[in-house]
């Protein structure tokens, strides 16, 4: 399986509480995807 093929099946929480299918984000358009960690 490729590795875009497994990122666009994760499912993740938005910030109002819904899940999202992080594949259903670049359906239409490109995406920047930003991971920021959190310290404290």
């Amino acid at each position: 399986m490729s590795e875009v093929k497994r990122l666009a099946d994760l499912e993740l929480s938005s910030p109002i509480g819904a899940t999202v299918r992080l594949g259903s984000l670049w359906q239409d358009r490109p995406v920047v995807l930003v991971f920021l960690r959190h310290f404290g």
